[in-house]
């Protein structure tokens, strides 16, 4: 009889007014977690799809041959390595404690590597091969991040909610790397929202010969991903 005291005490208090179910946590933790993606997303809509991946391809290399062709051994070599060290990592999440640290590692080699895109600069000594570093280590970076962030999700909430959550995550980083897009198409084609610029410039006065909207993709994917990945680090338990 005690013991089912205990209980039915214990279901009261978890479904109390005000209280959160056990082992859920608080709306803001999840929606920071949630943030991560909306965070990361640019590095893949804006750098390794829409924007600089066809700078690099056409504008960094030789040829468009030959961009392509170095573009897929840098997403091979990438995927590769994360490919063997995601079930290692993954299964080290899962056992281990504290993910955060691991993540503000794989975060900031993304953050390293989006910034040195800003030197990419088509025909500079040694620019190419920094790229193709850069490409890398963000690439894997980014990925690996996941991983840890992922192991996160069932810390969060029960598991007949964690569709919702991953979901909600899921669909912030999509939003968020449309909006990151349209940003960087704005401000590199003005006359499309109406604004009239100098001939051979972008907005802010960016060089359209130096190509410095493509270069400056990288740094400001970075500053996007400092400034949101931060509520999952302050509030995420």
């Amino acid at each position: 009889n005690r013991g089912n005291d205990a209980r039915m005490n214990a279901e009261a208090v978890a479904t109390a007014p005000g209280r959160l179910p056990q082992g859920m946590a608080s709306r803001r933790a999840q929606l920071s977690w949630g943030l991560f993606d909306w965070a990361n997303q640019p590095v893949f809509t804006v750098i390794t799809t829409f924007i600089f991946a066809p700078y690099f391809t056409g504008v960094m290399a030789a040829d468009a041959t030959e961009g392509q062709a170095i573009w897929g051994y840098v997403q091979a070599f990438a995927g590769l390595v994360v490919a063997l060290a995601s079930p290692v990592l993954g299964a080290m999440a899962d056992r281990s404690g504290p993910r955060k640290p691991y993540i503000l590692v794989f975060q900031a080699l993304t953050i390293l590597g989006l910034v040195a895109l800003w030197w990419a600069v088509p025909g500079s000594p040694g620019a190419l091969w920094l790229t193709i570093v850069a490409l890398i280590v963000l690439t894997i970076g980014a990925e690996l991040s996941i991983v840890f962030n992922n192991a996160l999700l069932p810390t969060l909430v029960p598991p007949e909610r964690l569709g919702r959550l991953s979901g909600l995550g899921w669909g912030l980083g999509y939003v968020g790397g449309l909006i990151a897009l349209f940003a960087v198409l704005i401000v590199s084609r003005p006359e499309m929202a109406g604004i009239a610029v100098p001939e051979g410039e972008a907005l802010f006065g960016l060089s359209q010969a130096s190509h410095a909207v493509e270069r400056l993709t990288g740094p400001a994917s970075a500053l996007w991903l400092v400034l949101f990945v931060l509520p999952m680090f302050l509030f995420t338990p």
